[in-house]
């Protein structure tokens, strides 16, 4: 599998609410989805298998920190390391435009993306009770402080691994 990774544009959209729909109970609207990519203080990659959107994620910069907003792929890719290489990517940019931290929230009944989390060094922080409605679940609060120090950057170098893949413009 050779994946590529672009800024997510308005063409993307479509796309990425076919993958939130399966992932999330209450998936953002196009109207939502409009603002956030018009927005200079958000960044949102989409992850390419061919032309196929196959994943997404994207973050807030808030002063010297970042929030992951999302982080989706397809359900039938799952398992294959395409939330690991979004991540990868989105902490990069993040230290690249001078963060020093990150931050995010997780459902607490959620497994699979907190051991996601916990590889990229995130600890939770913190309980948002109620966070999430339909299913209702409490929200973990997780950081990743030091985003900015030796230690992170070479904990992304290991994880983006030695795969194929690039991060481009597309026509």
């Amino acid at each position: 599998m050779i994946l590529t990774f672009a800024e997510m544009a308005l063409r993307d959209i479509e796309s990425v609410r076919a993958i939130d729909e399966a992932a999330y109970p209450n998936p953002w609207s196009v109207a939502t989805w409009r603002k956030e990519l018009v927005a200079a203080d958000r960044l949102h990659l989409v992850a390419l298998d061919g032309d196929a959107v196959v994943g997404h994620a994207g973050l807030l910069f808030v002063l010297d920190e970042v929030h992951i907003t999302t982080v989706a792929s397809r359900t039938e890719r799952e398992g294959e390391g395409i939330a690991t290489a979004l991540l990868v990517r989105l902490l990069t940019a993040a230290r690249e435009h001078g963060s020093s931290a990150a931050t995010l929230e997780v459902r607490a009944a959620d497994q699979r993306p907190q051991r996601l989390y916990t590889r990229f060094g995130f600890r939770p922080a913190g309980i948002r009770r109620n966070y999430y409605q339909d299913p209702a679940d409490d929200g973990i609060v997780m950081w990743l402080h030091d985003l900015d120090g030796d230690e992170c950057g070479h904990l992304l170098t290991d994880l983006r691994g030695p795969a194929p893949t690039s991060t481009g413009d597309r026509a």
